[in-house]
């Protein structure tokens, strides 16, 4: 395993300190910092560091009755007992060499401990490095992004959420928010690369009555509000007839959420469509940023009722 200014000589390998790293000059232009670890085969996997909270070797994992598939065990670690997911079998790369890290993922109300063989080092590239995988909407897709390095090789980002979604399902004990009298005059406009979380925010929409439309990434929704946005002035009717809020996902490949925003904004014909951003990422950090680019509302650990309720309280003053 490679150093670098992040790992410690300690047994946790890897703790995350994110607002020492960031600067003001970095957020203008959004980037991405990835962990880059392996599976056991030749190719190289990363996760974005906002959800690690740290890096430790193997230690001794409890069976649990029933467990399958994917599912290692459970870890007791500083006092909280984690599920541990082999990454490897859960992508579908399972080899013959052991794992011999943890990575310790935060994200929503979760925290999950991925076995992997190894890891390496942290790299930083822009939003707009990381590209879309060819089968964006696979059912089973458990990588939302790639990025090309210097020397040429491609780095896989995982989804730990859809991963999570189908190794560890679990079902939500909050309801959705219905109690607003609402007032919407057109649909609900909301991104997001995740086939899962588009489902779950339509179910979101569907439950409240809403009428609402959607893309895959950052880039699609620029032109389809802008399309919108066209054919209102082309109609002379208000902005409002054709998207009454926008919903956006913080991380996206191709254009993030937070650079979205900032282009709308920048649109007079925006100016007063409110916009919530919503992410599976929990730190105060992220949630700056958003509210930086111009959100509205910016939704931490990402579930039906706290963005139902955000929902609510836009459209109800609409």
């Amino acid at each position: 395993m490679r150093q670098n200014e992040y790992w410690s000589k300690s047994p946790v390998l890897l703790r995350m300190n994110y607002n020492n790293r960031r600067t003001q000059t970095e957020s203008s232009t959004e980037m991405i910092e990835i962990l880059l670890f392996s599976l056991g085969g030749e190719e190289t996997f990363g996760l974005n560091v906002f959800k690690i909270r740290e890096v430790t070797e193997m230690s001794q994992v409890t069976q649990i009755p029933g467990q399958e598939g994917a599912m290692n065990g459970v870890i007791s670690l500083r006092g909280q007992v984690l599920p541990v997911v082999s990454l490897g079998n859960a992508i579908g790369m399972s080899t013959d060499q052991p794992d011999t890290k943890m990575i310790i993922s935060e994200f929503a109300s979760r925290s999950v401990a991925f076995a992997v063989t190894d890891v390496d080092k942290i790299i930083r590239v822009p939003w707009s490095d990381v590209k879309p995988p060819q089968r964006y909407d696979a059912e089973q897709g458990a990588v939302f992004g790639v990025v090309m390095l210097a020397d040429g090789n491609l780095v896989s980002l995982v989804d730990i959420e859809s991963v999570c979604h189908r190794v560890l399902p679990e079902k939500e004990a909050t309801a959705v928010s219905t109690g607003f009298e609402l007032n919407q005059v057109g649909p609900v406009f909301f991104v997001d690369d995740s086939l899962v979380a588009r489902r779950k925010i339509g179910e979101v929409l569907d439950t409240m009555g809403l009428q609402h439309s959607h893309a895959v990434n950052g880039v699609e929704a620029e032109q389809k509000l802008l399309a919108m946005a066209s054919s209102a002035e082309s109609s002379h009717v208000a902005i409002q007839q054709r998207v009454s809020l926008v919903l956006v996902d913080e991380e996206m490949p191709i254009m993030d959420g937070c650079t979205l925003t900032r282009k709308l904004k920048g649109d007079p014909r925006f100016k007063n469509i409110p916009i919530i951003m919503y992410s599976s990422l929990t730190s105060e950090e992220n949630a700056r940023r958003g509210i930086d680019a111009g959100v509205n509302i910016y939704v931490k650990k990402f579930d039906s009722a706290s963005l139902s309720n955000a929902i609510g309280q836009l459209l109800t003053h609409a």
